[in-house]
């Protein structure tokens, strides 16, 4: 019953100051999910951040993806498919290739919600000393337990390092985060001085040609080019690398990023085509051409 139309999740949530900018104004974006189910987004005014409109806590979160999520979403009840490792796996390449010009041969780093863990098992096979940590007790499990790979089971905010590494990975996380400024500044803390953050986020500018079908319970912020480099810069950490794809990827370290002011600018011109109207019509638009395909 919780995937029925035309209803809302049953969530407590509540709305919230931009967790980027940190703006009250917003500048409302879509009424319905890709489910059709009652889940309004809104568009921060000030960095174009977007995000539910009614936040569920840090606790109702955190109880999701530790039981809920894998299930809802991937149709995981015990672990990952088959089809999904070979996915996974796939995908690790050409991010290690990225990332291996960086690093020196043999070089630590973490993978900040690693899932069942391929990453980190590609990344072990390159030479690289790797380990991570997943809130989902399945994959955390599989990982562990099958796969032999060093993974912790628990949220970024318990999770710790027993030296400074040389970079933090995450790929497809902070788009289900509601804090990423304390998550980001929880990440410095693991890192080296010169260390390097690698993150792979959604580019909201191209998802949301499927209207609101890009749109659902799991990804409670929405990021861009431009979004993203401003969460590095709220932080104090300069772009090294942007893989501007269909999604988004950047590098970052410690340094000086330009001026918050020209990045939000750059951030709000980036979306500014975005309105409700656009993703509304963009949905039925998309569905049309995906209807006429078959």
């Amino acid at each position: 019953m919780q995937n029925l139309p035309f209803t809302s999740y049953r969530i407590d949530g509540s709305r919230i100051a931009c967790p980027l900018c940190g703006s009250d104004a917003t500048e409302p974006l879509s009424d319905w999910d890709r489910r059709f189910k009652r889940l309004s987004h809104v568009k921060c005014a000030e960095c174009a951040l977007i995000r539910h409109e009614f936040m569920p806590s840090e606790a109702e979160l955190a109880r999701y993806y530790a039981s809920t999520y894998r299930a809802d979403y991937q149709r995981a009840h015990d672990g990952p498919s088959e089809r999904h490792v070979r996915k996974r796996h796939a995908e690790a390449g050409p991010r290690l290739a990225r990332l291996s010009r960086h690093l020196a041969p043999g070089a630590a780093l973490v993978d900040f919600g690693c899932g069942s863990g391929e990453f980190i098992e590609d990344a072990r096979a390159a030479g690289f000393d790797a380990r991570g940590f997943e809130p989902g007790a399945d994959y955390a499990r599989y990982a562990r337990d099958r796969r032999a790979l060093a993974v912790e089971n628990c949220g970024w905010q318990d999770y710790s390092v027993p030296a400074p590494v040389d970079a933090v990975t995450t790929f497809h996380v902070f788009e289900h985060l509601i804090a990423p400024l304390d998550a980001i500044r929880r990440v410095q803390g693991w890192m080296k001085e010169d260390g390097l953050f690698y993150i792979e986020v959604p580019d909201m500018n191209n998802a949301l040609h499927k209207g609101f079908g890009c749109l659902h319970m799991a990804h409670t912020l929405g990021f861009s080019r431009y979004t993203l480099e401003l969460l590095g810069a709220m932080a104090g950490m300069e772009v090294v690398e942007v893989f501007p794809e269909y999604d988004i990827g950047m590098i970052l370290r410690r340094g000086s990023p330009r001026p918050l002011g020209a990045i939000k600018a750059d951030a709000r011109d980036e979306m500014a085509r975005w309105t409700r109207r656009d993703v509304h019509r963009g949905f039925w638009q998309y569905t049309a051409r995906k209807l006429k395909r078959r």
